[in-house]
């Protein structure tokens, strides 16, 4: 019978849980119910069965750092404990406490977020970002006005999400297909489109400030550098990664075309990167940052981090 690890495990990998934000909260809630279910000898038991549950979620998505944190997080507070109760206990808690502190977090990024969007702001964001799209709701309840462009994200429209739930939200929302965004920045589209802002969320931060994203937010935020548009990330810093670069995820060129003739090759990537000098701003728990203030915002806020890297190894 498949546990709840591997029900994750998989709807994770086919994307019916999709968005590092959500990412991390279903393996969290994974482990909080395989730690209930599962039937333990002994403490060692434990730690060896959930050492390898939290492994398997952490990397289904590689580029997913903020899972990973949330999994190393949850080994750290319960190493060395040899009473298999008070181990269970103390996961138990710790998962509950990192629920939390990321309600907490999302709440504060929402807020700094609406405080940089102003009154006939036209912003474009890509593919679906729960982090953005709460920032831009936020700011809708707060009474500023603006409008929303935001690209359809191919090859499986999670741009499609972004707009029903900022329409539902009533914000004037426009769709533009991802080969169009550019341009769209551009003064070559008109007056009338000139977008204010580009604001988007991401998978991970790198050590530099770079920060991974769903692939087109390269071409994007280098239209944006180019025609001075301010580009601005909302994102946790429990995304962040102390390495300088993230292997790049393939996913099945199926995605793409499913019949494609025999002999073609399809390049899927599932990401790419937006370098720290096209980042206006990083807005994060700690407030709005730039790319160069992300190692000391880390270690002034999740110092753990940096000496944890080794516990999933």
């Amino acid at each position: 019978m498949e546990n709840i690890i591997q029900k994750t495990k998989k709807q994770i990998k086919d994307l019916k849980i999709q968005g590092a934000t959500n990412i991390a909260k279903a393996s969290i809630l994974a482990i909080y119910q395989y730690a209930q279910k599962e039937r333990f000898k002994d403490a060692k038991d434990f730690h060896r069965k959930i050492l390898k549950a939290a492994k398997g979620l952490a990397f289904v998505r590689p580029t997913e750092p903020l899972a990973q944190n949330a999994m190393r997080f949850l080994l750290s507070e319960i190493k060395g404990e040899k009473d298999l109760e008070k181990a269970k206990n103390k996961l138990l808690n710790t998962c509950g406490e990192i629920l939390k502190i990321l309600e907490a977090v999302e709440e504060k990024i929402a807020k700094y977020t609406s405080n940089i969007i102003e009154n006939g702001d036209k912003i474009l964001t890509h593919c679906h970002s729960s982090t953005v799209e709460k920032g831009l709701i936020f700011a809708k309840n707060e009474g500023k006005a603006f409008e929303v462009y935001n690209t359809e994200t191919r090859p499986l429209f999670q741009g499609r999400i972004t707009a029903k739930n900022l329409i539902k939200a009533s914000i004037p929302t426009t769709m533009v297909v991802d080969s169009s965004a550019g341009f769209l920045i551009s003064k070559y589209s008109g007056k009338e489109l000139i977008m204010n802002k580009v604001l988007i969320g991401c998978d991970a931060i790198l050590k530099d400030g770079s920060i991974i994203n769903k692939i087109g937010s390269f071409g994007i935020s280098l239209s944006a550098y180019y025609e001075k548009v301010p580009l601005y990330v909302a994102t946790s810093l429990l995304k962040f990664t102390p390495k300088s670069w993230i292997k790049i995820e393939r996913r099945s060129p199926r995605e793409i075309w499913k019949n494609a003739p025999k002999g073609l090759k399809i390049i899927n990537f599932a990401f790419d990167v937006v370098p720290a000098k096209f980042i206006k701003g990083i807005i994060c728990e700690k407030g709005l940052i730039k790319p160069s203030q992300i190692k000391t915002a880390i270690k002034e806020t999740y110092p753990w981090i940096f000496t944890n890297t080794h516990i999933l190894q």
